[in-house]
């Protein structure tokens, strides 16, 4: 139970962390200096005002210019390149419709295609252009919480206990496509109570206290087993009138010292008092003498248990029977009314992996409480804050234990108080990079070697760094680089690297998706797709993905793998006969239309309808994920597909879709999406070969963009194998954005253009790709931020 004295202690240290987050360290700035742009700008082969604008003054002012303009876009109000620059996400948006021929939309007056490619370019130019040679921008990531993940591990690893504290949290927000994105981990109040619950419990669990292992539990002479000579006696006991025994049992949960309380009088008679002879297990028995006094009183006994069942018996052995007696004294009888065990006393002998980790020296002869204290959290605070600490740090902590053990707790309960107040410290909750000069955006820097160490344990294990990291940091010397590849190669091989696998790729595929709502597919018309099936395919891409990466294999593999792992379900959906129960097998697939990611029942279900496949969302999902070309979302004027499929229901589902991109609104999006889409047309709305779709053949055929054409999916991922290129800068950046933390900017293509580089003299394997990026500047450096911006008054 929380003493209120504890909780209102702790609460302080939450508004610790309220005011740490809002007083400014909080704050994300602007995403970078436009100082490589205004120099791309300069650099642009066009003048924007003579030769730009008038495109859009023709095309687009109709809808937006003025106070009322579609979508609050003004573009009338971008009088020159800097106030594009300004305001360069939303162009981007513009640079994607453009280029795609999403806008103007369909049934406005439309460019020529020499216009729209002159315009395009120049965005792209202006928008993109990074002068490598002007120096790195490293960019800065905002100061960010831990996420469910990250928070789950990192008490594992500081304190020892595997459980899932973060399990009630409230889910993570997305950006970028993953969960541990700087910008967009908030902290909401619910949370923060959260955190003083989940601190509570991990305390609870990672260090016993006398108080927590104290017991108290007593038996009454009803519940009593009972043999020989028992019978029910006064005011609720049995009485042993002669040779008997009362027991019953009890599972000590902890072995230590505890107390036994045989409440017990006695009928009196002869000359020696009625003896009760108490045995507990397997031990020596020990005999009480039961004084002269009618009414039950407590005999306690001081024993040593070991943790367990066991009996407790207590027996009469002295009886005596003079019915001559001169002084009427004629029979000696004991009563027993209840046995009573409490402890253990102190703590027990078989402590946790966890105390003794936080719990290395105790207050002695020797040692004073303080000095205990702070020998203690002299070891906690640095781990659980990931940098040093100072001695006013510690004796901060310290305050917390002798403050309980001045209110009569225990040391241990004072340092479960001190454990809680480290567990809601924004130094813990936090990943915290300290900037000299933090509103200098020229402020070039290497990351301390401290915070290096944390963003590498991070982005490979979720977790905090463990000992041989941090004694890198202290020594100064993790910054070189062949210190930390051989920490990769380290650390990849490490079971906690699973993290990566598990929280990157579930978040890459969109597998997560799986276990949601937002796939569903209809049990009347696919009845084998249940709860097991879902988590199977979950479990197929996962295996198959740290394949790759456990072997070091080339990241191409991913595309054109001819291997799965399968147990017996997903073996019947593929086809495939020898495997058989819930174990899965490494299983060949040649000789069968699949290979890689693309034809996994997983990816093939999340990008189907519940009734039907979508060669729409198969081809969005190639373009984003695999070839990081995401097609913008569609203009609000543009039909959609329902509206063609009702006027032609008899039609096969690609015929619809012929007809739907006839639109020109419509053809210039999915001319990109639909053949690849089509390509994978064989496979069922949750994975299965077919060959026909209801009453129509299936024509997986296509022809891309680029003029290249296939027939099925292995000629399709045979094209996709020859863009392994565009395939590994696309699965590059995707880990790029997750080991920081935050979006790539344009500034980043020098960073992912040298990784890619690297890579690729070493046939893209997963291992050059890792080691690449954490030796790149985006993560071994970071930058100042612009200045705030002075507030304006402003009234309600």
């Amino acid at each position: 139970m929380r003493s209120p004295r504890w909780a209102a202690a702790v609460v302080t240290i939450a508004v610790v962390v309220t005011a740490f987050l809002f007083g400014g360290a909080w704050q994300s700035g602007p995403t970078g200096g436009h100082g490589q742009l205004q120099a791309a700008a300069k650099d642009a082969p066009l003048d924007y005002t003579t030769q730009i604008r008038p495109f859009f003054e023709k095309y687009c002012f109709d809808c937006h210019s003025g106070e009322f303009a579609d979508e609050g876009l003004a573009l009338d109000e971008y009088s020159n390149v800097e106030s594009i620059l300004a305001d360069r996400k939303r162009w981007e948006k513009v640079f994607d419709l453009v280029r795609v021929g999403a806008m103007p939309p369909s049934d406005m007056e439309q460019p020529t295609e020499e216009e729209r490619k002159k315009v395009s370019e120049w965005l792209d130019h202006t928008l993109f252009f990074v002068d490598c040679e002007a120096g790195p921008d490293p960019g800065r990531v905002t100061i960010r919480r831990l996420n469910r993940n990250e928070y789950n591990n990192t008490i594992r690893d500081l304190v020892g206990v595997d459980f899932e504290p973060a399990k009630d949290f409230p889910s993570d927000d997305v950006g970028y496509g993953f969960d541990n994105i700087g910008d967009v981990l908030s902290l909401p109040p619910l949370l923060l109570e959260k955190y003083l619950d989940a601190a509570e419990q991990v305390a609870g669990k990672a260090i016993v206290t006398p108080e927590s292992v104290r017991i108290q539990h007593q038996v009454f002479a009803a519940d009593f087993r009972t043999d020989g000579a028992v019978r029910d006696g006064r005011r609720g006991t049995k009485v042993l009138v002669s040779r008997g025994t009362v027991s019953t049992d009890f599972e000590f949960p902890n072995a230590g010292n505890y107390m036994v309380r045989i409440s017990a009088s006695a009928d009196q008679a002869g000359d020696e008092p009625a003896k009760m002879a108490v045995r507990i297990g397997e031990q020596a028995e020990s005999v009480v003498d039961i004084g002269e006094h009618r009414r039950p009183k407590a005999y306690e006994l001081k024993v040593q248990v070991p943790a367990g069942k066991q009996t407790i018996a207590a027996s009469f052995i002295n009886d005596f029977y003079n019915p001559d007696a001169e002084d009427g004294r004629k029979d000696r009888n004991l009563y027993v009314r209840s046995i009573e065990i409490e402890g253990p006393f102190g703590l027990p002998d078989d402590l946790p992996e966890s105390h003794r980790r936080l719990i290395v020296v105790r207050p002695g002869a020797d040692v004073s409480l303080e000095d205990a204290a702070r020998q203690n959290l002299s070891q906690l605070l640095p781990r659980a804050f990931r940098h040093p600490v100072t001695d006013e740090e510690i004796n901060d902590y310290t305050k917390f234990v002798k403050l309980a053990v001045d209110e009569g707790q225990s040391f241990e309960r004072g340092m479960q108080i001190a454990l809680q107040a480290t567990l809601v410290s924004p130094h813990f909750l936090f990943r915290v990079e300290h900037d000299e000069r933090p509103n200098d955006p020229s402020n070039y820097h290497s990351v301390s070697d401290y915070e290096l160490a944390s963003r590498l344990s991070y982005f490979l294990w979720s977790s905090m760094p463990d000992d041989e990291l941090l004694e890198l940091a202290r020594q100064g010397v993790l910054h070189r680089r062949d210190v930390i590849t051989r920490q990769v190669d380290r650390m990849m091989a490490d079971p906690r690297s699973s993290a990566l696998i598990e929280n990157f790729a579930s978040q890459w595929l969109g597998l997560r998706k799986l276990t949601t709502d937002d796939v569903s597919p209809d049990p009347e018309v696919f009845p084998e797709f249940d709860d097991e099936l879902r988590r199977d395919m979950w479990k197929e891409t996962e295996m198959f993905f740290a394949s790759v990466v456990r072997e070091d294999r080339s990241l191409s593999e991913l595309l054109d793998g001819k291997y799965t792992f399968v147990n017996g379900r997903l073996a019947s959906l593929y086809g495939i006969d020898e495997v058989q129960g819930d174990e899965f097998q490494r299983v060949s697939l040649e000789g069968l239309p699949r290979a890689g990611l693309l034809t996994q029942p997983s990816i093939l279900t999340l990008t189907s309808y519940p009734r039907r496949t979508s060669p729409v969302i198969r081809g969005a999902w190639v373009l984003s994920n695999l070839l990081g070309d995401e097609p913008p979302d569609p203009p609000p004027a543009v039909p959609g597909l329902e509206e063609t499929q009702e006027s032609n229901p008899d039609l096969p589902l690609r015929k619809q879709l012929e007809i739907h991109r006839q639109d020109p609104g419509c053809a210039s999006c999915h001319k990109l999406m639909d053949d690849i889409g089509f390509g994978l047309e064989n496979f069922d709305a949750i994975g299965r070969w077919r060959e026909k779709d209801g009453k129509f053949d299936v024509d997986s055929s296509g022809v891309l963009p680029t003029g290249e054409s296939f027939n099925g999916p292995i000629e399709l991922i045979s094209i996709l194998r020859n863009r392994r290129e565009e395939f590994c800068r696309c699965l590059t950046e995707k880990l790029l954005t997750f080991a920081l933390g935050r979006g790539l900017e344009f500034y980043d293509r020098c960073a992912v253009d040298t990784i890619v580089g690297e890579s690729a003299q070493q046939d893209y394997r997963f291992s050059v790709v890792l080691k690449a990026i954490v030796t790149s500047e985006p993560f071994l450096m970071r930058r100042g931020d612009e200045p705030p911006k002075a507030e304006t008054g402003t009234t309600e």
